[in-house]
C-alpha cells in the first residue's frame, strides 16, 4: 500500500481521536483543536518519511539465468520517497554462472535509517541442448566400393562439459542406397541432441573386360583372323558380355598393325575400354644354321653391320643371374632372358633383369618334355600359367617364348606325334611369338671351358643377319659367365649393335620335324 495513503488514514483516525476527547472532555473551542490535529499530522507525515522502506520490483519467485549466459545480475527497478535510486542498489553474495546450482543475493538499498536488505534465489541452470557440429558435408556420396570413413564432429556445451566421448553413431538405413549416420549425445542436465549425416552410395565405378586371348596377337600374311570375343562383367550389374560393342578390323592381305576395340557400359553410365592389338606380319626368318633373310643394317661409313640379341635359358639361379646381370649393366649391354618356374626367394631378380631393360620370355613353368608335349593344352597351360606369374610379380605379362628344345626339337615324337607343327601355330593364333637361335654357345652340351663357349659364339656370328645365340643361366654354369664379358667385347669391337628381343623383333625360327 502506498506510504502517503498510509499517512492520510492515520491523520484521519487521529482526527477522530482528537475529536471524541474533546466531545468527552465538553471542550469546543477550535483553537484549541487545530494546533493539536496539526501536530499530530506532522508527528504522522515525519514518521512515515523516516520509516519508509524502498520498493524493488522484484518477484518472489527465483531468478533463473542459464548457465554461461550471465556475468552479472540485473539490478531491479528501486525507488525510495518516490525517487529513482536504483543506481544506488547493490547487490551482494557469490553466484558461479557457469556452475549449475542455487545461490542467494541480496539487495541492499541505502535508507535513512540504514542499509535495508532484500534477499534473492537465483538458479544457474542449463536447458540448452549441446550442439553438434559436422565436419564435412551433410550429404555427400559414397563409391559402393569405398568404406565410409568418419569425417568427423565437434560438439559444444554450455557447461563447457567435454561431451565427445560420449557421442553415440549409429546407422539408419533408409534404402538400398541411402542411409543415415546418426550422432546422438546427451548432457548431464538430461538435454538430448541428434544431428544425421546422409549418404548416398553411388556406382562409380566401371566395369572390367577380360580378353579372350592374348591382348597382343601376331598371325601370318593371308592367314585367317578369328576374333576371340571378349567377356564383360560389373560388381553392380552382374555380367555384361552381351552389351560389349568391337570395333576395328583386320587385313589379313597386308601386313601391318590393327586394333580391335572392345567398350562397355554399365547402367550407371560407367564406360570401359581395351584394345587387342593385331600384328599382321611376314615371316622372313630361317632355320638357325641358314642365313635369316633380313635386310643389313649400315653404319654411317656404310659398312655392314650384324645384330647380337644375348639370350639366356633355364633361368634365373641365385649363383650365376645376378653376375650376369652385373656384366651386362657394367657392358650397358641388353639380354633377353627365357625364364623358367621360380621360387619367392629369386622374384628380385626376374624384377631385376626387368628393370634394368632386359627383356622377359617365357620358357615354361616347367622344362620336362613328359609334361609339356603330351598336348597342346598341356604344352600352352605350360606356357599361360608362367605368364600368370610373371605378371603378378613384374607387373608386365611377356608374350615372346622359346619352346623347351626348340620348334626343331624330335623329341616331341615320343608324347605327340606332330605337336610341333600344331603349336608353332598355335602360339602365334594366341598373340605369342617363339623365337629359336641361330647361333649356339653349347654351355648346356659340348662346350666344357669358358674358351669353347666364346669360340663357339663368335666363330658364328655374322654381319648379314640378326643373330640370336642360345646360352644358358643355368646354377654353376661358370663357363658362360667367364666368357660373357669377352664375348660383348668380340662384339663392339667388330660393330655388332646388341638387343633385346620384343613382339618387333622379326622371328628366328628352325625347321619344325615333328
Amino acid at each position: 500500500m502506498n506510504v502517503y495513503l498510509i499517512e492520510v488514514i492515520i491523520f484521519l483516525i487521529s482526527v477522530l481521536l482528537v475529536t471524541i476527547i474533546l466531545d468527552m472532555k465538553k471542550i469546543h473551542k477550535l483553537s484549541i483543536a487545530l494546533p493539536i490535529l496539526f501536530l499530530i499530522f506532522i508527528a504522522v507525515i515525519t514518521g512515515t518519511y523516516i520509516l519508509e522502506r524502498p520498493t524493488l520490483e522484484i518477484s518472489n519467485q527465483p531468478i533463473s539465468l542459464e548457465i554461461g549466459q550471465a556475468t552479472s545480475i540485473q539490478i531491479p527497478y528501486t525507488t525510495y520517497h518516490m525517487k529513482d535510486v536504483t543506481s544506488s542498489v547493490t547487490v551482494t553474495g557469490d553466484v558461479d554462472y557457469n556452475k549449475i546450482g542455487s545461490y542467494h543475493i541480496q539487495y541492499e538499498v541505502p535508507t535513512i535509517t540504514g542499509i535495508y536488505a532484500i534477499e534473492q534465489i537465483v538458479n544457474i541452470v542449463d536447458k540448452t541442448p549441446p550442439t553438434i557440429t559436422l565436419k564435412g558435408d551433410k550429404d555427400f556420396n559414397l563409391s559402393y566400393s569405398a568404406t565410409y570413413e568418419e569425417p568427423g564432429y565437434v560438439v559444444y556445451d554450455n557447461s563447457s562439459e567435454d561431451l565427445s566421448s560420449k557421442v553415440h553413431i549409429d546407422q539408419e538405413n533408409i534404402n538400398d542406397t541411402e542411409y543415415n549416420i546418426v550422432y546422438s549425445v546427451e548432457d548431464s542436465a538430461g538435454n538430448k541432441t541428434i544431428e544425421r549425416r546422409k549418404v548416398h552410395i553411388i556406382d562409380d565405378v566401371a566395369p572390367t573386360i577380360k580378353l579372350n586371348g592374348s591382348a597382343s596377337m601376331s598371325i601370318l600374311l593371308n592367314s585367317t583372323y578369328t576374333e576371340k570375343g571378349a567377356t564383360a562383367t560389373d560388381e553392380m550389374d552382374g555380367n555384361l558380355t552381351d552389351k560389349i560393342e568391337i570395333s576395328g578390323k583386320v587385313n589379313t592381305s597386308k601386313v601391318g598393325e590393327y586394333s580391335i576395340i572392345y567398350k562397355v557400359s554399365d547402367q550407371a553410365g560407367n564406360k570401359v575400354q581395351k584394345t587387342r592389338k593385331v600384328t599382321v606380319y611376314e615371316e622372313k626368318v630361317t632355320e638357325s644354321h641358314q642365313t635369316p633373310n633380313t635386310t643389313p643394317t649400315q653404319n654411317s661409313d656404310g659398312n655392314n653391320t650384324g645384330i647380337i640379341y644375348l639370350t639366356f635359358d633355364d633361368g634365373p639361379s641365385s649363383s650365376i643371374t645376378p653376375k650376369i646381370l652385373d656384366i651386362l649393366k657394367k657392358k650397358n649391354v641388353k639380354a633377353t632372358f627365357f625364364i623358367l618356374n621360380y621360387s619367392s626367394s629369386l622374384e628380385y631378380l626376374v624384377k631385376r633383369e626387368y628393370n634394368e631393360g632386359h627383356s622377359i620370355g617365357i620358357h615354361g613353368y616347367s622344362h620336362t618334355y613328359s609334361e609339356i608335349y603330351t598336348s597342346d593344352e598341356a604344352f600352352m597351360n605350360n606356357i599361360t600359367k608362367l605368364q600368370d606369374k610373371i605378371k603378378k610379380t613384374i607387373g608386365y605379362a611377356p608374350t615372346i617364348i622359346r619352346f623347351p628344345g626348340g620348334s626343331s626339337n624330335t623329341v616331341s615324337k615320343k608324347y605327340s606325334t606332330g605337336i610341333m607343327t600344331r603349336l608353332t601355330k598355335k602360339v602365334l593364333d594366341n598373340g605369342f611369338k617363339y623365337y629359336d637361335w641361330n647361333v649356339s654357345a653349347g654351355d648346356a652340351g659340348g662346350a666344357s671351358t669358358s674358351t669353347q663357349v666364346y669360340n663357339n659364339v663368335t666363330k658364328n656370328l655374322k654381319k648379314n643377319r640378326s643373330n640370336v645365340v642360345l646360352m644358358h643361366d643355368f646354377g654353376g654354369n661358370k663357363k658362360t659367365l667367364n666368357a660373357l664379358s669377352d664375348i660383348i667385347d668380340y662384339g663392339l669391337k667388330n660393330g655388332y649393335t646388341f638387343k633385346t628381343i620384343t613382339m618387333d623383333t622379326p622371328m628366328v625360327t628352325h625347321n619344325v620335324n615333328n
